[in-house]
């Protein structure tokens, strides 16, 4: 695990006073969360409680009816450049892909490529070769070849981190990543998000419902249920007392 301490001039984004609605329906109230350069921050809370619209938020995709979100120095409005934006990757939950989908495992991390230039232009060979060491970096270079359908959900996982990786991204987003995998193939992921976070200094966040998981893993949990619980070191006895307020 990460220990390192960042400063304020690592901060790369920062959500000052921010509050979500969905209709009549508040999903974040006046959260205020700095995230620093090589954090790996685990995120909880229950069903319902604002941790994918965190999530989005900090994406641009979730327009607050108050407060600012500011990315690398630059509040998120219409002009907001996009170039920054692909500095954020988003790996979303795994959905069963059905192993008839003609995509290749290299076809799908391309794509990557595609995101960050523009679907107007073709790849090049630039853009294969990143595409190529992403695989390297999560170890899967070696199914390149095959059809993303027939790997395993964990696979899976790592090929879309790859795509993320493939465009570039300083920050990765996990939203509740495994929820549809089990325990060994959680570990292993964790295992290679840890290795990322470390080695190679990208920040990470990630979405999850096993505690003791993101303990193990994160040098930060953030408790949210509408409101930002907790917000600190996984050894925090508070961290308990937060989680037992929020789940019951």
């Amino acid at each position: 695990m990460n220990d390192s301490i960042s400063s304020d001039s690592d901060i790369i984004a920062c959500m000052k006073d921010i509050s979500v609605v969905y209709g009549d329906f508040a999903a974040l109230y006046e959260i205020n969360l700095d995230i620093h350069k090589g954090d790996f921050i685990g995120i909880c809370g229950p069903n319902g409680s604002g941790k994918t619209t965190l999530l989005k938020t900090m994406m641009g995709l979730v327009q607050p009816i108050a407060g600012k979100m500011i990315l690398y120095g630059q509040e998120i409005t219409d002009n907001f450049p996009t170039y920054i934006k692909f500095r954020i990757g988003y790996v979303p939950q795994i959905t069963n892909i059905d192993r008839n989908f003609p995509a290749l495992v290299k076809d799908v991390v391309e794509m990557g490529r595609y995101a960050k230039a523009g679907l107007g232009r073709r790849i090049t060979r630039t853009d294969k070769q990143k595409a190529m060491e992403a695989l390297q970096l999560v170890d899967m270079e070696h199914s390149a070849e095959r059809p993303i359908g027939h790997l395993s959900g964990g696979q899976q996982q790592r090929v879309l981190i790859a795509q993320a990786l493939a465009a570039e991204a300083e920050v990765l987003l996990l939203d509740e990543f495994t929820s549809a995998l089990d325990f060994r193939m959680t570990e292993d992921i964790m295992e290679l998000l840890d290795y990322l976070n470390y080695t190679h200094k990208i920040t990470i966040i990630t979405v999850g419902h096993n505690i003791e998981i993101l303990r193990a893993y994160c040098n930060r949990i953030i408790c949210i249920n509408k409101v930002i619980a907790f917000d600190g070191d996984p050894k925090d006895s508070e961290l308990d007392k937060a989680i037992i307020k929020i789940f019951h």
